[in-house]
């Protein structure tokens, strides 16, 4: 049975376990999971009202999940969106008499205080408490969270539905690429630079844009006013989402491009300078994932596919 099946049988038959991992490479998809199961779990179409349903996000330019201050305990007074308000919240008496559902979204950023306070709560849960916890970096996630939960590998749909300003940027690429086989010729190079210049600005309009119009839809699921922290960590952790899936369309593109010019030309040096340009594509999303600047990080990448295409075809001419 798929994952997806075994969790709502699970549901259907109420043998849930108490925490469920979930884990897949589109945090879109891993939101929109769990926050389906848990919506049939609680019987309800207004998941974000149900007074059983809590969340956890990370928060603030670091993007960790918060544990919050022990005196805001003792005052009675802790801020939402902290591991100890959640722990609170779900020592509590379910309000509907029923279960209660907490999902924490990018799970591998809890910092070391708010994991070893969470860890009491997954090896002695609440009665009737389910406990979702996503992420897209399973690796991040400590052994003794991970060891704790059941996990289920979701697919990764894609998130973004292509438009116009990506489409007219593939063709750009496209184009560029053909510019630098036809041969190696200095003359050249001003135009292919200022062509590559073009590009990472193109691209980076590119992936803000997408990153701001699944932004709208996020917060319209939330249902209550994001504080800037928990805004500025859903934005990051959105547009790094974005990059992963343009950057995997780069990658098809390029393997499209050598497919269609291997038919008119030799293969080999083809073969190599994909080689090196697929290093140097996955060189700049690693860098950007340890939050390396977009702008250079990318400069980066286009940088080495010229330095390759210019080497192979010079030494295919």
């Amino acid at each position: 049975m798929r994952p997806l099946e075994v969790l709502h049988k699970s549901i259907e038959t109420n043998k849930l376990g108490h925490a469920i991992l979930l884990e897949s490479k589109n945090c879109k998809t891993l939101s929109e999971t769990a926050e389906s199961l848990a919506s049939k779990i609680l019987k309800t179409d207004a998941l974000h009202s149900h007074p059983d349903f809590f969340t956890l996000r990370p928060s603030g330019k670091s993007r960790f999940i918060r544990i919050g201050k022990k005196e805001d305990r003792n005052k009675g007074n802790l801020p939402e969106n902290t591991m100890r308000r959640l722990i609170d919240d779900l020592q509590k008496t379910s309000n509907q008499g029923g279960h209660k559902v907490a999902i924490i979204y990018e799970a591998e950023r809890m910092n070391k205080e708010s994991a070893n306070a969470f860890l009491k709560t997954l090896e002695e849960p609440p009665s009737d408490t389910i406990l979702f916890l996503l992420t897209h970096r399973p690796y991040d996630l400590i052994d003794t969270i991970k060891s704790r939960c059941l996990t289920y590998r979701i697919p990764a749909d894609t998130v973004l539905e292509t438009n116009e300003l990506w489409e007219s940027w593939k063709h750009s690429y496209w184009q560029w690429m053909s510019s630098l086989i036809q041969g190696y010729d200095r003359s050249k190079l001003g135009h292919l630079f200022f062509g590559f210049y073009g590009m990472v600005i193109k691209l980076q309009s590119t992936i803000e844009n997408y990153r701001e119009s699944v932004l709208v839809s996020e917060e319209e699921k939330v249902h209550r006013v994001l504080t800037d922290d928990e805004k500025t960590a859903m934005q990051t952790g959105i547009e790094r989402t974005v990059r992963e899936q343009l950057f995997s369309q780069i990658a098809d593109l390029n393997n499209d491009f050598v497919k269609e010019t291997a038919k008119q030309n030799d293969q080999k040096y083809l073969v190599f300078a994909l080689d090196e340009i697929m290093k140097a594509l996955e060189k700049s999303l690693s860098l950007l994932q340890l939050n390396f600047n977009a702008s250079s990080a990318i400069e980066l990448y286009f940088l080495k596919s010229l330095r390759v295409w210019s080497k192979a075809t010079k030494d295919y001419h």
